[in-house]
């Protein structure tokens, strides 16, 4: 009876330390996945954030060189053309990777984002025109860009909101209010002279 009894206790031993070798097994690879899928839309989110980036400088560019405003250099229209194509299709691809790994919610954000961008397009091609409508159509677009950056991260599991660029900076409190006015108008020519603007990205001179 003592055999019998060690016997049991035995194979419920393997039983149990099967089992939970298994599951500690399972929960190993559904880490490793969780990692690698993370890893997959990390890289996804950035490289569609740098093509359409680049839509928007040469759009930007495009739309200087017709007369609109903005701090970007002007791009002369035939090369631009050119250009802005061969960016539409880098962020079409891109786009591709968005929607095979992205959660719903930065699938939807990162839609509405390249749609703003399209009006920036329009502008630039000549289709749309009006510095009124173009002012609108980059506060569009950055509204649109901070929801994608918002609902990424979230997907991404990175804590806390966008973070913007305080303003001003202390440097240009230093300055003499006509260099003051003349620097504000060419890092957001939205912005009238002497009223201080709505926060900024870091790398607000070379970008919308």
């Amino acid at each position: 009876m003592q055999q019998f009894a060690a016997l049991i206790g035995a194979v419920i031993g393997a039983v149990m330390a099967f089992v939970l070798g298994s599951l500690g097994e399972r929960a190993r690879w559904q880490r490793d996945q969780n990692v690698r899928w993370d890893a997959a839309r990390l890289s996804a989110y950035s490289e569609y954030c740098i093509a359409v980036k680049r839509i928007v400088h040469i759009a930007a560019g495009m739309a200087r060189a017709r007369g609109l405003q903005h701090s970007s250099e002007a791009v002369p229209l035939e090369r631009g053309t050119v250009e802005l194509a061969e960016a539409s299709g880098e962020r079409t691809a891109t786009w591709e990777t968005v929607l095979l790994l992205g959660d719903p919610e930065t699938i939807t954000a990162a839609r509405a984002w390249h749609q703003a961008v399209w009006q920036l397009e329009f502008f630039a091609r000549g289709i749309l025109t009006g510095q009124a409508g173009w002012g609108r159509a980059l506060d569009e677009f950055e509204e649109s860009r901070t929801a994608f950056y918002r609902a990424a991260r979230k997907d991404l599991g990175v804590p806390g909101e966008p973070l913007a660029a305080e303003w001003p900076p202390p440097w240009l409190e230093r300055l003499d209010p006509e260099q003051r006015d003349a620097v504000v108008s060419a890092i957001d020519p939205r912005i009238p002279s002497g009223r201080p603007p709505k926060a900024l990205d870091d790398d607000a001179p070379t970008q919308p």
